[in-house]
């Protein structure tokens, strides 16, 4: 793999407190390396990042390994696990988890001119907008949209469809989501820097500029949170792809299988799969953090970058590391 020096330089300039943390594994050799500002390399980072919706990766996988332990199957509608109402139109979890239910993300802000300031605002800390919804939220919101018409069927990506996904994981197996997937990540996965909870780890911050924003937390009670909670570092995180690159446990492999087919990508059960290429890959983003994990069993490769100095309309993070994992 070639990793261009000249896109890294481009990417950390001025960014004063950038850190860009790019691992790579190919054909057994591991490699991590870091970059400050202007893309002068600096020492490994070891902190963790927030990786974002790359948590639905892992409650995918989870959900994989339930799946195969018989808790619920792929056509179960939410309701066989969450209580529900009877009478109205409920997605199945394969739905939920290939984001073909045409359940549509709430508005997390009251209206968008709330929500052009947050994205703008330059205060020193930055809360996280997805921590103010709690179960009973979720299920009051479940019944609002099960009563209006849905495209099913049609890709659409959807945090809430997720948060649905893992509030009904977390009932079939008779726990908080938190807590399964804590215990996953680290019984079943032995990742020791991965966690629902920044402030149980060594962190890098997230800056916009000079302000230091901190990190996001989640509470336990949180809806979002199966969304886009979880914390890894870079090594933790290579060590995942690795697991799926090698197949080391059945259930990672069976959450790769193709699901649905949309018109740029296929989708399997969490994970985005290339229509012209083996490359399977899920990307993240949360405040001021930007993660992509991908991965290629024909080229025995996979590509871990982890940023926490975001611009917040564009995504050069995911060119980067697509083009790295497709490189000569």
């Amino acid at each position: 793999m070639h990793l261009d020096e000249s896109d890294i330089q481009k990417y950390c300039k001025n960014k004063p407190h950038v850190v860009l943390t790019v691992a790579t594994h190919e054909k057994g050799v591991d490699d991590i390396r870091s970059f400050g500002s202007g893309g002068v390399p600096v020492a490994p980072e070891s902190r963790s990042y927030e990786v974002g919706s790359i948590s639905k990766v892992f409650l995918a996988t989870l959900l994989a390994k339930c799946l195969e332990e018989g808790l619920l199957r792929l056509d179960d509608t939410v309701d066989r696990h969450i209580d529900l109402p009877a009478g109205l139109s409920y997605p199945t979890i394969l739905q939920l988890a290939t984001h073909t239910s045409g359940y549509a993300d709430p508005d997390l802000f009251d209206s968008k001119l709330d929500a052009l300031s947050y994205v703008f605002s330059s205060g020193k800390k930055q809360s996280n907008p997805f921590d103010g919804f709690t179960s009973d939220w979720l299920i009051d919101s479940i019944l609002e949209a099960s009563r209006k018409p849905r495209k099913e069927g049609k890709f659409q990506y959807s945090n809430f469809g997720y948060s649905v996904l893992g509030h009904a994981l977390g009932q079939a197996m008779g726990k908080r989501y938190f807590d399964c997937i804590t215990t996953y990540i680290k019984e079943d996965l032995g990742l020791a820097a991965t966690s629902c909870n920044s402030n149980e780890l060594c962190m890098v911050h997230g800056f916009k500029k000079e302000a230091d924003l901190g990190n996001w937390t989640w509470s336990d009670d949180s809806a979002y949170a199966p969304a886009g909670c979880i914390c890894s570092n870079a090594s933790d995180m290579l060590a995942f792809a690795k697991m799926n690159l090698y197949g080391e446990r059945s259930h990672l492999a069976y959450s790769h299988q193709k699901r649905v087919s949309d018109k740029h990508l296929d989708v399997g059960l969490g994970w985005m799969i290339e229509k012209d290429d083996d490359t399977v890959w899920h990307n993240g983003r949360t405040g001021s953090f930007h993660a992509f994990l991908a991965f290629s069993k024909k080229r025995e490769r996979a590509v871990v970058l982890l940023s926490n100095c975001i611009k917040y309309l564009a995504w050069p993070e995911d060119g980067i590391a697509l083009s790295l994992i497709k490189s000569e």
